[in-house]
C-alpha cells in the first residue's frame, strides 16, 4: 500500500535538536553538545489536536536520542494523530523498540549511494541502513521508506541508489532538494547549482522507473517555503528557507493567532489551514511516477 505521500493536515515536529552525529549539512545544526529542550511534549500533542494536525513527522536532530520519545508516540496514538518518523537509523541498529509499531512508516536518511554515503557517514553505513530496512519490514512488519538528499555530490548516485533500495523491499522515495544551512563552505559543497536544471535530470534518471517502489517516488523542491508547517524545538512554528533567508516564523504552538504572512495574523486554526491548502495546491511536491 502506497502511505507515504497522503494529503493529511500534518507537519514536521523536530522534537529536540540533539543528536548523535554533527553532520556538516544539518539544516537544524544539530549535534551530541545540544540539550534536550525543556517543554512539556504532551501539552505540545494537545494543543496540535486542537489546531487540526491529522499527522506528524518527527525529526529532529534525531528523534531516537529523544528521552520521552517511547511514552509521547503512545501519548499521541491515543489522540488519534498519524505518527512517522525520519531517523538516521543508529539507535535502532542497536536493537528496535517493540513500540516501533506504532508508526505508519519509517523513513531512513540517505545521502548519496554507497560510496557518497559512507563517505559522509561512515565506512558500511550505507550497507547497514539496507540490513535495517530489510529488518524492519519482514521482522517488524514496518512499512520502510527513504529520504534522500539531493546535493551537487548525490544527483548522479540517483539511479545505483533505486536499484538497492528496490531490492530491500523499501515502499519509496522521497528526494529532498538540500537545504542551504546559511554556512557558507557547506552550502557550495552541497547546494545545487540549478535547482530546475537538477530536477530534470532526476526526471529523465528515473524515468519509467517509479513502479519499482510500490509507493512510488516524489521530490519536494524545498525552493520555497510557504507550503511546509515545521515546529521547532522551541515551541515554534515555522516556514522553513532553503535560502539564505532566515526561516518565517509564525508564532508559538500555543499562540492563539499566528502570521501567515509579513502583516497578516489569523486564528491559529486558520493559519494552519491555509498552509496545508497550500501544500495540497502547490507544485513543489513533484511526483516522478
Amino acid at each position: 500500500m502506497a502511505r507515504h505521500f497522503s494529503t493529511h493536515c500534518m507537519l514536521c515536529w523536530r522534537l529536540s535538536r540533539h543528536c548523535n552525529r554533527a553532520c556538516p549539512f544539518c539544516l537544524s545544526t544539530s549535534g551530541p553538545r545540544v540539550e534536550h529542550p525543556e517543554h512539556d511534549p504532551f501539552m505540545i500533542a494537545n494543543r496540535l489536536v486542537e489546531l487540526g494536525v491529522e499527522k506528524i513527522s518527527y525529526s529532529g536532530g534525531e528523534p531516537f536520542e529523544y528521552p520521552l520519545i517511547a511514552s509521547l508516540v503512545r501519548h499521541v496514538r491515543v489522540l488519534g494523530m498519524i505518527q512517522l518518523v525520519t531517523t538516521n537509523g543508529d539507535r535502532l541498529l542497536t536493537g528496535i523498540p517493540e513500540w516501533i509499531g506504532v508508526f505508519e512508516y519509517v523513513k531512513l536518511s540517505f545521502y548519496g549511494s554507497r560510496s557518497s554515503h559512507d563517505r559522509l557517514m561512515g565506512s558500511g553505513n550505507y550497507d547497514q541502513q539496507l540490513s535495517l530496512a530489510k529488518r524492519l519490514i519482514a521482522d517488524h512488519g514496518v512499512i520502510v521508506g527513504a529520504n534522500y538528499m539531493l546535493s551537487a555530490e548525490s544527483l548522479v548516485d540517483v539511479g545505483d541508489f533505486l536499484d538497492d533500495v528496490a531490492v530491500h523491499g523499501f515502499n519509496d522515495v522521497l528526494f529532498q532538494t538540500y537545504i542551504y544551512n546559511r554556512r557558507a563552505h557547506v552550502d557550495s559543497r552541497f547546494g545545487l547549482r540549478d535547482t530546475p536544471q537538477a530536477l530534470a535530470e532526476l526526471r529523465d534518471t528515473l524515468s519509467g522507473r517509479a513502479d519499482r517502489l510500490p509507493g512510488g517516488m516524489k521530490v519536494h523542491d524545498y525552493s520555497r517555503r510557504d507550503w511546509f508547517i515545521v515546529l521547532d524545538d522551541s515551541g515554534r512554528l515555522t516556514l522553513p528557507s532553503s535560502t539564505v533567508d532566515q526561516d518565517f516564523v509564525m508564532g508559538r504552538v500555543t499562540d492563539e493567532t499566528l502570521q501567515i504572512a509579513p502583516e497578516v495574523r489569523v486564528s491559529a486554526r486558520t493559519a494552519l489551514e491555509t498552509i496545508w491548502k497550500r501544500r495540497h495546491d502547490t507544485e513543489a511536491i513533484i511526483d516522478l511516477g
